[in-house]
């Protein structure tokens, strides 16, 4: 027997907490004793011999493994069950248009709106991927430009074509979207549930004053409170939807105030639905010292009611759901992506098209090169990280460019996932 390559074993207030990235099982016990098992972790047959119980746990788990197992294999199996995995994940985009013009935002706003004759093929390529490719599930999120722009000419009809097919076919179903939020009035809301909505995605920059001058338009003294009274009467509303509320932050508009201004307008009751998500703009350099001051600002509104979205302990065996065959986005025009976090929306010969019949043709085989594992590399092999992070993003990958994203990161992993397991172990 010899350890995981992926333990981790951190200490803080008289506790050790032992993880395994790998399995993802961790536990929680007194510094002393982790100390000294850890201190005899060269000799696993001492262990055994002496603690039995806890040996055995230790193997179960995953801290300890058969002398010839290379854990990379079985990071490689998993990796291929998440890229063949049938739960369909379909991005629409029903425009690049959009209300705002943020500063940070990569994507060149278009006016644009998706037609008649693409709604069709699209209802059709929903028909081929539940009748004759065999999903399992569809998970139908809109994204843009901003969606709700067109929610009564595209979102509406195509979420409850999906809706009824899925039905129909007895096959589990749910509508997300990725929006601004500024478009999800009364009439709206009171929409949502039949067309299966459960989550959202809303962006927030700072306290008001700063989103305020990052997001705005004619007639709309502030979007700040729009968008949050929106968002507190959609969590009341609907009871079955969560909202990931997604702080974009530089490391000058990040401040308590926010907390008290979030809070002002979102009442205690719905809080426990949504879900504090913060993420450094890219335009923003690495400062790792900020880590500190990003901790305080996420549990102060954790105190407040709100639950904090922590990637760690949610491992999908992929860098991103670009891998999957099972994912697709579908642009305004028929043109299909893998990211839309990148030029190709913009493309004349776009990396593939939805055809009539409603089957997807790709062009230079983009979609298996987008099935590659990024991670098949030396650094990535060798580093302790590996079954968390799963490697490149796979635009950076197919770019040729190779460099580590914690490194593009203001946290440092080893505090955040400390900060994981003691929340997880104090439940």
């Amino acid at each position: 027997m010899k350890q995981s390559k992926y333990n981790y074993i951190l200490y803080t207030n008289g506790s050790g907490y032992w993880y395994n990235g790998l399995t993802q099982c961790y536990f929680q016990i007194s510094e002393n004793l982790s100390r000294k098992i850890e201190n005899s972790m060269e000799d696993l047959v001492a262990i055994k011999e002496t603690s039995p119980i806890f040996y055995e746990k230790l193997l179960e788990n995953g801290f300890i493994v058969p002398e010839d197992i290379d854990e990379r294999d079985i990071i490689r199996k998993k990796y291929h069950e998440a890229v063949n995995d049938k739960n369909y994940f379909l991005v629409v985009l029903p425009t690049l248009n959009c209300n705002f013009k943020c500063w940070y935002c990569i994507q060149n706003h278009k006016v644009s709106i998706m037609k008649e004759d693409t709604m069709n093929a699209l209802k059709r390529h929903i028909d081929y991927m539940i009748e004759e490719v065999g999903i399992e599930s569809l998970h139908l999120d809109w994204f843009g430009g901003e969606p709700f722009m067109f929610f009564d000419q595209v979102i509406a009809p195509i979420s409850k074509y999906a809706v009824e097919k899925c039905k129909l076919k007895g096959l589990p179903y749910m509508t997300s979207a990725t929006t601004n939020g500024y478009f999800l009035i009364p009439r709206v809301l009171s929409q949502l549930q039949e067309l299966g909505f459960r989550q959202f995605q809303i962006t927030l920059d700072g306290e008001k004053r700063v989103h305020d001058k990052v997001k705005f338009t004619k007639g709309c003294d502030s979007a700040f409170e729009r968008v949050l009274s929106n968002i507190n009467n959609m969590l009341i509303v609907n009871k079955n939807v969560t909202l990931f509320l997604r702080i974009n932050y530089t490391h000058h508009n990040l401040s308590m105030r926010l907390v008290e201004e979030v809070n002002k307008q979102v009442c205690p009751e719905v809080r426990d639905r949504i879900f504090i998500s913060p993420k450094k703009v890219w335009q923003e350099s690495v400062d790792k010292s900020f880590g500190s001051r990003l901790s305080d600002v996420v549990n102060c509104f954790e105190n407040s009611g709100y639950k904090i979205s922590n990637a760690i302990g949610q491992i999908g065996f992929t860098p991103c759901y670009v891998n999957k065959k099972y994912y697709n986005a579908i642009n305004y025009n028929g043109h299909i992506v893998k990211c839309t976090a990148c030029n190709d929306l913009y493309e004349e010969k776009p990396k593939g098209i939805l055809k009539e019949d409603g089957t997807i043709e790709w062009h230079d085989d983009f979609d298996l090169k987008c099935f590659s594992p990024s991670f098949e590399n030396p650094r990535c092999l060798a580093c302790k990280e590996l079954p968390v992070c799963m490697g490149l993003c796979p635009k950076n990958f197919l770019a040729g460019e190779n460099f580590c994203k914690f490194d593009s990161m203001d946290e440092v992993f080893e505090d955040e996932l400390l900060k994981f397991l003691v929340k997880q172990c104090t439940k």
